[in-house]
C-alpha cells in the first residue's frame, strides 16, 4: 500500500474515520463498486487513522468505523 505524505485539501472530502482533512500521511483505499478494468475510484484515509482486522472466515480485511478504540 503506497503512503502518501500528505493529504490532498482540494475538494470537501474527509478521512471517513476521523471525519477531518488535516495534512497528515493518507493511503488510498478503492471504493466499491467503482472498478473498470484495473481502475477504480478511491477514497483518502489517513495513516493513522487505520486500525485493520483481517476476517479469516471470509478472507476480508477491514476497518471498523464509528465505533470507539
Amino acid at each position: 500500500m503506497r503512503v502518501f505524505k500528505g493529504y490532498n485539501q482540494h475538494g470537501k472530502d474527509v478521512c471517513p474515520i476521523c471525519k477531518k482533512n488535516t495534512d497528515k500521511s493518507v493511503v488510498l483505499v478503492c471504493k466499491m463498486g467503482t472498478q473498470k478494468g484495473g481502475i477504480a475510484e478511491a477514497i483518502q484515509v489517513h495513516l493513522e487513522c487505520l486500525d485493520l482486522w483481517y476476517d479469516e472466515e471470509h478472507g476480508m480485511i477491514y476497518q471498523r468505523v464509528g465505533e470507539e478504540k
